[in-house]
């Protein structure tokens, strides 16, 4: 900390970090209770952890009591807002049943949908982020809300980490460009429902900044050539960020051009590419491993999507089926908003610069590749190489992932690793295409915009939440 404050730079960025760090604070005390997006199961996970000493069963394991009487006072169940559905008919865990197995097609999935908030749905996801909240459940006082709300500001704390991994990313990529380097921290701190949804109970809390923070140390690779201990570290972030959310898989592939880049140009040789995946790689799959196997022994699979399907399904259906349940036209609103889908009011005003942005971002990175290439430095060609191929390829995986699970939907949050890559290309692009001067006032422009209308929005969010 004391070098990121020893230059002005640094001071700007910790400032960003700050104000990232306390517009989620803000989140995680003003937002409902639950947060209408899974809040109440993920909590849950960490109840069952602390005091069963084990993991949740998915299809079999039940909220618990206690999560029932926080959603009874607050009159919220599901994805539902408070106060809009009458609370279920039951309520005591004693009548609960688990899936009745004689149900098929039809009535299996009305039954699902009468009783499917009872079941903890989120049973299957990897343990890690669920393992680094016990110890600040076990120390919060015996009650519901407060250990909530102790949970939701270490979720805060966590995501708030994305500025610096933003910053060093974009440093890393491009450091002849201030506009860049300052910027796409800044474009972090805008995405306003980045903080909203990181400020809840919520895996991705966790599993968003570890994966940022592995392409980080890829696009180092990347750049720089291979160093062993640079490839473990890479190794052991990306098993830590699958052991938090399995949505971050799109990691392993990404570590090929990491070490395909530096072989393709000559600095490093096949045998050495070779050897540094398996450096990357391994490491991962010791950390899951054990997971992993408990899975293949509770489920018959090693990731329990076969347990999760039956379930989810009933909402979610498989893209196969119907390629609407993907929700793509609520996939880049809920990047830059959040969820449950517009939360904001007068988010219509604020995409207008993002709107725009993304579209001069597309043209200035294809202007790059097609003019400026050649003429570019060796270290920016490999930056913005391995970071376009990591957007395209994360976003891609992202939408592919349905169609394995057999559960529909890509919120925009399963993008959320991926914020500073596309906050790096957006700036990079626009400065590309219009050249420094024109950009910066671009980007003066639609910072003023942005911070009016976040503004407005975070005021009449406070109205309508």
């Amino acid at each position: 900390m004391r070098s990121l404050l020893s230059t002005r730079d640094g001071r700007i960025v910790a400032a960003l970090w700050l104000l990232l760090l306390a517009q989620g604070v803000a989140f995680a005390i003003l937002q409902p209770v639950w947060s209408r997006v899974d809040e109440a199961q993920h909590f849950h996970y960490v109840q069952y952890l602390h005091e069963q000493g084990s993991l949740p069963v998915e299809g079999e394991t039940l909220v618990s009591s206690e999560v029932v009487a926080v959603s009874l006072d607050a009159g919220q169940w599901g994805w539902y807002p408070a106060g809009s559905i009458s609370p279920p008919a039951r309520l005591d865990p004693q009548d609960w049943l688990t899936v009745p197995q004689e149900l098929e097609g039809t009535q299996r999935q009305q039954w699902v949908r009468r009783n499917l908030w009872y079941f903890n749905y989120e049973a299957m996801q990897p343990p890690l982020y669920y393992a680094i909240n016990v110890p600040l459940y076990a120390a919060l006082p015996d009650e519901p809300l407060v250990r909530l709300y102790g949970m939701r500001l270490l979720a805060a704390l966590l995501a708030s980490t994305m500025v610096p991994i933003a910053w060093l990313t974009a440093r890393e990529a491009f450091p002849d460009s201030r506009l860049v380097v300052l910027g796409t921290p800044v474009i972090v701190l805008l995405a306003q429902g980045y903080a909203l949804n990181m400020s809840q109970v919520t895996n991705d809390a966790l599993a968003t900044p570890l994966a940022a923070a592995s392409v980080l140390l890829l696009l180092m690779i990347a750049r720089r050539g291979f160093r062993p201990r640079r490839s473990v570290a890479a190794g052991l972030l990306i098993g830590a960020a699958m052991l938090s959310k399995m949505t971050a898989v799109f990691l392993l592939p990404v570590a090929l051009p990491a070490v395909g880049i530096p072989w393709v140009v000559g600095s490093e040789s096949f045998r050495r590419a070779v050897r540094h995946i398996a450096l990357i790689i391994a490491p991962a799959a010791v950390l899951l491993a054990p997971w992993m196997f408990r899975n293949l022994a509770v489920y018959g699979d090693p990731t329990g999507a076969a347990a999760a399907e039956p379930l989810m399904s009933s909402f979610f259906m498989s893209p196969v089926i119907d390629v609407g349940t993907l929700r793509l036209d609520e996939l880049l609103p809920t990047f830059w908003f959040g969820e449950p889908v517009y939360p904001f009011p007068f988010w219509s005003y604020t995409w207008v610069p993002l709107a725009v942005g993304m579209v001069l971002a597309v043209a200035g990175v294809a202007y790059f590749f097609i003019h400026r290439f050649r003429e570019a430095g060796p270290g920016t060609r490999a930056g913005v190489m391995f970071l376009s191929f990591t957007f395209i390829w994360g976003a891609g995986i992202s939408l592919l992932l349905p169609f394995a699970s057999g559960i529909g939907g890509v919120p925009g949050r399963y993008l959320y690793p991926l914020l500073p890559a596309a906050a790096f290309l957006m700036l990079f692009g626009v400065e590309s295409l219009l050249g420094r001067t024109r950009a910066r006032f671009l980007a003066e422009l639609s910072l003023v915009w942005l911070i009016v209308w976040e503004a407005i929005d975070f005021l009449a969010y406070l109205q309508v939440r």
